[in-house]
């Protein structure tokens, strides 16, 4: 859902609810829609992300709240019927590995990477050497590091309920 909106302000998320309702209109009564995205909250638990701060301000742009998600479900007349948040990032097994964002494929991927320019990719290389031959690389990812408390996913299931 984070990729539907062209240019997102993080306030409104008309392309979001023009293709829920979409989806609405398609799926049978009784049938349920799940959907698997990342709240602003979520991103910032990544300890990745406060590698590339410009990045991340222009992804919670992107990404809506679970409230916000709500609303737009609601909009859409779905139901929701439950929701949870993973509290691992096991869509990414390399997610804990302190050096992954010096690697191309490591940061390929993770979609979040895919938005940054050359400069903040060239400049989180250089920060990351940089921590790494000092000996603080670690440290900066267990101090950014928030995924067991604010999940790294959240799953939505919302129902079209029959009529």
């Amino acid at each position: 859902m984070h990729h539907l909106e062209q240019d997102p302000d993080g306030k409104s998320f008309p392309i979001v609810v023009q293709s829920l309702k979409e989806v609405y209109r398609i799926l049978k009564p009784g049938g349920v829609l799940t959907i698997i995205s990342v709240t602003p909250e979520q991103l910032e638990a990544n300890w990745f992300s406060h590698l590339v701060p410009k990045n991340t301000q222009r992804w919670h742009k992107r990404l809506l709240s679970f409230e916000q998600l709500k609303s737009c479900l609601s909009e859409a007349n779905f139901n929701l019927k439950s929701a949870y948040n993973t509290l691992m990032a096991s869509y990414h097994p390399q997610h804990s590995d302190p050096e992954g964002p010096l690697s191309e494929s490591w940061r390929k991927s993770i979609s979040f990477w895919e938005t940054c320019t050359k400069e903040e990719i060239q400049d989180m290389i250089q920060t990351v050497t940089r921590m790494k031959n000092e000996g603080t690389l670690r440290e900066f990812q267990a101090k950014h590091e928030k995924i067991d408390i604010f999940g790294a996913l959240n799953i939505c299931a919302a129902k079209k309920e029959r009529k």
